[in-house]
Order: C-alpha cells, then sequence, then structure tokens
C-alpha cells in the first residue's frame, strides 16, 4: 500500500516540477477562458465557411426552393455556409491573423469542400 502513496507523491511532484520549469523558461501557462494578463490584445475574428462552387448544396437547393414557394420569386440560387465569431488573444494583429487563419484550415472548414474568408479586429 505504501507503493501506491509514494507514486502519488512522485506524480505530484513531477507536475509541480514541470511546471516550474515552464514557468522559468518564460511561457504562460492558461486554461480556456482564463483572461491573460500579457500584453496581449484582444480580437474578433469573424469567419465565413462556404461550399466550393463546384460541391452540390442540396441545403441551398432546398432553402432556394422554400423561398420560391414563400413568394420570393426573384431568387436566382442560394449557396448555405457556416459563420463564426472567434475571440482570441494575440501578441498583435499579425499574429491574431495567422493563428485564426490556422484555426479555419485544421478545424473550422474542410479544405477538399470548402472555402473560408475572415476579418480580424480589435474586440
Amino acid at each position: 500500500m505504501s507503493k501506491g502513496k509514494d507514486k502519488k507523491a512522485t506524480k505530484n511532484k513531477n507536475k509541480k516540477d514541470n511546471k516550474s520549469k515552464k514557468q522559468k523558461n518564460g511561457r504562460k501557462e492558461t486554461r480556456p477562458g482564463t483572461p491573460v494578463v500579457n500584453n496581449e490584445q484582444t480580437f474578433l475574428a469573424r469567419v465565413y465557411v462556404a461550399l466550393k462552387p463546384t460541391v452540390n448544396d442540396p441545403e441551398g437547393v432546398t432553402i432556394g426552393n422554400a423561398l420560391g414557394s414563400l413568394g420570393f420569386d426573384g431568387v436566382q440560387g442560394v449557396r448555405s455556409g457556416k459563420y463564426f465569431q472567434v475571440t482570441v488573444n494575440a501578441k498583435n494583429m499579425k499574429c491574431a491573423r495567422r493563428v485564426v487563419d490556422q484555426m479555419c484550415a485544421r478545424l473550422l472548414a474542410n479544405p477538399v469542400i470548402e472555402t473560408y474568408a475572415f476579418e480580424v479586429s480589435e474586440a
């Protein structure tokens, strides 16, 4: 039984050592939602994701048909998409744009079938 307690104590000690090493290296560990107190600014990114023109959009077709049946006769076509608002902490506008671009490329948009555009402003 004492071995289990020793392992726990060692794990806790290692966690504390790792934490202090990260702080010594100048990196600041924060949890999501924790305000950053460095010289970073807060930016708001507006991300627009849409299907590529060559990809079929059955949702857009359905919406277009529904608009026509509601009496909106001037509708030529509809393409559906997604819109995201992302708040980001970054050192400057250039860093914020780079981070948002990575978010889009890795998660928010599927580059095989979707395109994305975004605008970043100070929040």
